[in-house]
């Protein structure tokens, strides 16, 4: 019963259309409408809104701190991104819930920005998602250290690292540029700006490590009866499954079975995870 569903029998619970491709969207449809306007003479005034700079938050436009993350040099830039965020965030998107995947990205681009702030005050402009990227990559090498992972090394020779090896490279490739290149004034690559992801990936990793939880934000407005219902639903209390009674494991596997199916592996908490991981047992065991 556990696994004759169709949309169990996947592979890693697959969603329909996860957050990771709806980033994916978001960035390709940015840089169109950023070629459309490089096309059309509107390029600079684009850039002077929606790229970070200390001139623009002192201008009033506080959204730069997300928005840059969204504009792409060219489309060599775009697509190693894009790369970057396929491979690593949709295996993230797997493991951690929506909203931790949605915190971590947000909080990847912001600390990202700001880092590169402070070591750019007045140079320039940033623009380019690989604060993300680097947010992604962080955790994922600190959630998995010794899985050996394969891949194609400039898409010729085949190597296999584990992710521990892969972290510390990159964090000493991107420290080397940051001091030896950013600092200096040469080179165009925001260093910091990886930095920052890295950093936020170290944080995501300590915090789900010691079971902090971060919130829910929604933006959303919602009717009076929709807020009514909220609220009582967050005064039930905790769920318990007796494990002593066949008929109420099996309506409760349902119900989590169906919510994986309607909102995604991501979607379910610990609790319930523990419940399919004892249920998996307890069924096995007749």
């Amino acid at each position: 019963m556990l696994y004759d569903r169709k949309y169990m029998k996947k592979p890693f619970f697959q969603e329909r259309f996860s957050l990771v491709d709806k980033l994916i969207v978001l960035l390709l449809t940015s840089f169109v409408f950023q070629s459309f306007c490089s096309l059309f003479g509107f390029e600079i005034f684009l850039m002077t809104k929606a790229s970070l700079s200390i001139e623009g938050l002192s201008n009033g436009y506080v959204w730069t701190v997300l928005s840059y993350a969204a504009l792409h040099e060219g489309p060599l830039h775009l697509i190693f991104n894009l790369l970057g965020i396929h491979f690593i965030g949709r295996s993230l998107c797997r493991d951690l819930q929506n909203k931790d995947f949605v915190w971590l990205t947000t909080l990847s681009a912001i600390l990202g920005g700001f880092l590169w702030l402070s070591f750019n005050n007045g140079r320039g402009s940033l623009i380019g998602s690989s604060a993300i990227v680097s947010g992604y990559l962080s955790l994922f090498c600190l959630t998995r250290p010794n899985q050996p992972i394969s891949f194609l090394l400039f898409f010729i020779l085949p190597v296999s690292l584990k992710p521990k090896v892969i972290f510390y490279g990159v964090l000493a490739l991107e420290v080397y540029g940051f001091i030896f290149s950013e600092l200096g004034k040469d080179g165009g690559i925001a260093h910091s700006a990886h930095l920052g992801g890295i950093v936020t990936g170290l944080l995501f990793f300590f915090f789900l490590k010691n079971g902090f939880t971060l919130p829910v934000v929604k933006f959303r407005f919602l009717s009076k009866k929709r807020v009514s219902f909220i609220k009582k639903r967050q005064v039930t209390p905790d769920f318990t499954v007796n494990f002593s009674d066949d008929s109420h494991i099996h309506n409760e596997i349902d119900r989590i079975l169906d919510k994986i199916n309607e909102h995604g592996f991501g979607s379910i908490t610990d609790e319930e995870k523990t419940i399919l991981d004892k249920a998996k047992s307890y069924l096995q065991k007749d």
